[in-house]
């Protein structure tokens, strides 16, 4: 009799410790699982990084990867004071892309665009290592040309809303279907890409704007051809041009619409100084309508009053003028631009031409 008794003892005595080591085995495993979790969560939605061949950094995560999946993206609300004001959701990114193996990737870009309107900006396939120096595109791609129109992550500019003369000369953002090449040498990239052409019946005698067909159902009997370059050896200096030449009519019967635009550039940002100058001249020819010929110029500086912090405080001025067939107009924009993290923005302007006060909320992941 006393063997049982001893043995129900025992078990007495030990199944408080053994349900105490199930227990933090328990909480062991929940702990791995989560960290298990939040690895395969980095890996998929890495942290937001450099630029890369011509992209905003949020854009460019997928290059960083190894292998696989790549999630990101960017948004802004604006609140626009003028003669009725409104408080719009502008536009929310998510970027997802593939990274299939060292040579194909594949990239894309959805956006929902006033809370009820969703668009593919892009959705490319890359071949990387075409040559040493030149590798190969071909999709939905945004157009080479300017300085917004492929950085357009609300903290690679200062202002809150964009440039006229990157708005109807330049109209980002510009996405056409195509194909071409580019990459890197001697300090320079480079973009070569051919194009659908623009569908002119869409101009007006002010912007080209309306003429972009953004890869939905694009006619493609006129094409066109684009090329870019950018000195960028010195760190944050880029200066560069860019061309577009192709027919614009599209055999619709307002002729030919032969459009040429050209565009010259410049960016400096170092230390607490942030500097941006452009000019684009557009003509369209043998339009029935009338011919077409725009011009802008603007001017941009802004400095860092938080230089050498975390954060970014820059008070700025935008100066431009845009010459067309309804003549010249002046817009002089003053305003404040402060990112209290990288990720995050607050812009705060007025243009004096169209006395619109703008406040901006934007970010990138």
């Amino acid at each position: 009799m006393k063997l049982p008794i001893i043995l129900a003892g025992a078990a007495l005595f030990v199944a408080p410790a053994s349900a105490q080591s199930t227990a933090d085995l328990e909480a062991k495993i929940e702990a791995l699982a989560a960290e298990l979790e939040s690895l395969q969560l980095q890996d998929v939605m890495p942290a937001v990084g450099e630029s890369k061949y011509g992209l905003g950094p949020a854009a460019s995560k997928v290059y960083s990867k190894e292998q696989g999946l790549s999630i990101g993206g960017y948004g802004e609300g604006r609140f626009r004071m003028d003669s009725a004001d409104d408080f719009d959701w502008y536009r929310h990114i998510m970027y997802f892309g593939y990274k299939f193996n060292d040579n194909w990737i594949l990239n894309t870009e959805v956006e929902l665009e006033h809370v009820d309107e969703v668009y593919v900006e892009f959705a490319y396939l890359d071949y990387i290592g075409l040559t040493e120096n030149m590798n190969f595109r071909t999709g939905l791609m945004l157009n080479p040309m300017g300085l917004i129109n492929e950085f357009h992550e609300p903290t690679t500019y200062l202002a809150a809303n964009r440039p006229q003369t990157e708005s109807v000369i330049i109209p980002s953002t510009w996405r056409e279907n195509g194909f071409g090449v580019f990459g890197e040498a001697g300090g320079f990239d480079y973009k070569l890409y051919y194009m659908n052409g623009l569908d002119g019946e869409g101009f007006s005698d002010t912007s080209l704007r309306g003429g972009r067909q953004k890869g939905s159902r694009a006619l493609a009997e006129d094409w066109a051809f684009v090329a870019s370059a950018n000195y960028v050896d010195i760190p944050g200096v880029r200066i560069g041009a860019s061309m577009y030449s192709g027919d614009s009519g599209q055999n619709q019967g307002g002729g030919d619409m032969a459009t040429d635009i050209f565009e010259i550039h410049a960016e400096y940002k170092s230390g607490p100084w942030w500097a941006r100058a452009m000019m684009a001249d557009a003509e369209v020819t043998e339009r029935v309508a009338g011919d077409i010929e725009l011009t802008g110029t603007y001017y941009e500086l802004g400095y860092n009053l938080m230089d050498g912090t975390d954060s970014a405080l820059y008070p700025f001025i935008r100066i431009e003028e845009v010459e067309n067939g309804g003549g010249t107009s002046e817009f002089t924009t003053m305003g404040v631009h402060y990112r209290p993290i990288d990720q995050i923005c607050f812009k705060l302007d007025k243009c004096d031409e169209t006395d619109t006060t703008s406040f901006v909320i934007g970010y990138v992941f």
